[in-house]
């Protein structure tokens, strides 16, 4: 376990990036077809995930620091004593494997006090090309308001994941981040989840949440549920009337970005070659809040945040490789 405060403790000259969210389990499975009520043949992996850890481990990979706030708990806050449990895990073998996974890539953990028994797991099923996810958020309900807002001291920048805003016992304490950040100045996004969870209306606490932190970054799927129009650069457009700043990203297509209103900007993306896109997005929100921190304006940090996400779609999982053992460069 990593003690003390690496975030600031550790390389203090680089960006310190605040990812507010979800830490999980992913369990991948990839199958050409599957067999209901029998075996098929096919790969399944296991590693680190969520959108906010996956944000703070690509904050890492691209030279910052990264400070992951993915729970609350009964008791300790960043110098409190925690009887070995730490953020957005529980007290079982995945949480184990999830600290393990966060400690090798020097990424502090907010706060470390006592959580729930089981840890948060996501279930990603790719059965011919398409993903299902089932994701069961575990420990990750416990994130706490207070602790969401004071994780915030010191950050370069801010993520602030769309799952805790649309959970109702989480609502609240990430609210509180995006509010902290609009108080403190820093740049922040807001990320919109996922489409299907912001239907009919239900997406309004991302709205909100986005328009106290400036940005909202979602794909051309959740924009056009989001906005009603299916168009981007439409969708974009509409949205940041509302909230000031909307990155929209349309995968190969790179982003289009959209800055009150001003007209739509496309950025490209550099050319990949695909590998595995899971975390390409959270890969993305890295890049940009990186370059956000050290003074680029939203259209250079897109063009930074699609430099990073090109990593990632030639990295297989969410997470990018762990740091060499010499650390940092």
């Amino acid at each position: 376990m990593t003690t003390g405060d690496p975030a600031g403790g550790l390389h203090p000259n680089l960006p310190l990036i605040v990812a507010v969210g979800d830490l999980m389990v992913d369990v991948a499975v990839d199958a050409p077809a599957l067999a209901r009520g029998g075996d098929v043949a096919g790969s399944v992996r296991l590693g680190p995930g969520g959108s906010a850890a996956n944000v703070a481990g690509w904050a890492v990979a691209g030279g910052g620091r990264a400070r992951l706030v993915a729970t609350g708990g009964g008791g300790g806050g960043a110098g409190g004593g925690g009887g070995g449990l730490v953020a957005g895990r529980g007290d079982d073998l995945a949480g184990r494997l999830l600290a393990a996974a966060l400690e090798e890539r020097e990424i502090e953990l907010w706060p470390r006090g006592p959580v729930g028994p089981v840890s948060g797991a996501m279930l990603v099923v790719t059965e011919a090309g398409e993903r299902t996810f089932v994701a069961d958020p575990g420990a990750n309900l416990g994130l706490g308001e207070g602790e969401a807002a004071g994780a915030v001291e010191g950050a370069g920048a801010v993520f602030v994941s769309g799952y805790p805003l649309l959970r109702a016992p989480t609502r609240r304490a990430a609210m509180a981040a995006a509010a902290a950040a609009a108080r403190a100045g820093v740049p922040a996004v807001v990320d919109a989840a996922s489409w299907p969870l912001l239907e009919g209306g239900a997406g309004e606490p991302v709205l909100a949440a986005a328009a106290l932190a400036g940005t909202l970054v979602a794909n051309r799927e959740e924009a056009a549920t989001l906005a009603g129009r299916p168009d981007p650069r439409a969708a974009g457009a509409v949205l940041a009337g509302r909230v000031g700043t909307v990155v929209v990203k349309c995968g190969a297509d790179g982003v289009v970005v959209c800055v009150g209103d001003q007209a739509p900007r496309p950025i490209p993306a550099p050319a990949a070659d695909p590998v595995d896109v899971t975390g390409a997005g959270d890969a993305f929100a890295a890049g940009y809040l990186l370059a956000r921190a050290g003074g680029a304006d939203p259209a250079e940090a897109a063009a930074a945040g699609t430099g990073l996400a090109a990593r990632a779609v030639a990295t297989r999982g969410a997470w990018p490789d762990p740091l060499p053992p010499g650390g940092w460069p």
